[in-house]
């Protein structure tokens, strides 16, 4: 296997807009990390760029060490899975695995052992001699992966490769690739749009927007420190609550959003957002930080006043609705609570999870 590196990489395909700007990361041997972000971000591209599919405008892609800009892919010693599995419909699943090896010249035996291994890791053993057409799309899927496992390559890159299948079988996939990753102890890439995936999947997770990389760290970090007002607001779901407001400090600290809605911050932010009197910021807080019930009683109380609009019972925890500067908020408490629509409730904010970003969208607290 090997380490990727990308240095200041950038793609342009007209003078007005880097689709990729400045890209820089390292993909350690053996690693698993995800690059995502909305449609249009630039991590395809980025994939693409690292597999050869696409130029390079600007700075330089790594596999092993050696630079590889101009490399073919066929040179690069990288296998990549497609969102859409790209297999050959007159062919049977032991052949659509075999035909780059059978390109490549490899002996008839060779063949035979890689394949029955990479069937034996996929749970394909029975399926070698159907056509793709009478098979289910995860065991498509698992097929297009068993056509890069065979090749013993470097690096896997995967280009949105779930994101054909349903709810189900994504979760099933997931799991499996997950897995196929400590089994082969393989480099792996992983684009995705959707951040479960990658909270689920990935070693280290690379965040991009507008071509530009806004945060790489690991999952949990990400979600717990996220460096700007887009990073918590992508990663998540229920997606993080934003309020726009502005800080006072008029007897007490209070965090106004409206003429009717002033938060009283607690004591304990007295010294971090002193300096910011007056200043517009936008305080983030994730729907599981707010409570029906008092948090920290050695603390004043820190709450917001909502009419409920919608309420969501999920079994083991209920999402609650609600409207703040006609924008949709949402709160994730017990499934036990007591709730009516239309009611005006307090929701206790936790005050050690909340966050706040400047107008440019850079966390200061």
């Amino acid at each position: 296997m090997a380490q990727v590196e990308l240095r200041n990489v950038s793609k342009i395909y007209s003078e007005e807009k880097k689709v990729v700007d400045n890209v820089n990361f390292t993909v350690e041997d053996k690693e698993f990390v995800v690059l995502v972000g909305p449609s249009g971000c630039g991590k395809s591209t980025t994939l693409r760029m690292i597999a050869g599919l696409e130029e390079i405008t600007e700075g330089e892609i790594l596999i092993d060490g050696e630079v590889v800009n101009n490399q073919p892919p066929k040179d690069r010693d990288i296998a990549m899975v497609f969102q859409n599995y790209a297999l050959y419909p007159h062919m049977t699943v032991y052949d659509n695995m075999a035909f780059g090896l059978k390109l490549r010249k490899y002996s008839k035996d060779e063949i035979t052992t890689r394949v029955a291994e990479a069937a034996k890791i996929l749970g394909l053993e029975e399926y070698l001699h159907r056509k793709p057409k009478v098979l289910s799309g995860g065991q498509r899927q698992r097929v297009a992966v068993g056509r890069a496992i065979v090749r013993h390559p470097k690096v896997f890159l995967f280009d949105e490769p779930l994101s054909n299948l349903d709810a189900k079988l994504r979760v099933q996939m997931r799991t499996e690739i997950s897995k196929l990753h400590h089994r082969l102890d393989a480099t792996m890439i992983y684009v995705t749009h959707d951040q479960t995936e990658a909270m689920t999947m990935g070693n280290r997770i690379v965040v991009m927007n507008n071509g530009l990389v806004q945060q790489i760290d690991s999952p949990l970090h990400l979600y717990n420190e996220p460096v700007n007002h887009f990073v918590g607001g992508f990663i998540g779901s229920p997606a993080m609550n934003f309020l726009e407001g502005v800080i006072n400090n008029e007897g007490a600290l209070t965090f106004s959003v409206s003429e009717k809605i002033n938060i009283k911050l607690p004591a304990s932010f007295s010294n971090k957002l002193n300096r910011f009197i007056k200043n517009k910021l936008i305080l983030g807080i994730r729907p599981e930080h707010f409570s029906l019930t008092r948090i920290n009683s050695s603390e004043e109380d820190f709450f917001i006043e909502a009419i409920i609009e919608v309420i969501e019972p999920l079994g083991n925890e209920t999402f609650l609705y609600f409207t703040i500067q006609d924008k949709q908020q949402v709160a994730r408490v017990d499934s036990d609570a007591n709730v009516i629509i239309g009611n005006k409730i307090k929701l206790f904010m936790n005050s050690s999870r909340i966050y706040f970003f400047n107008e440019n969208g850079d966390r200061i607290v």
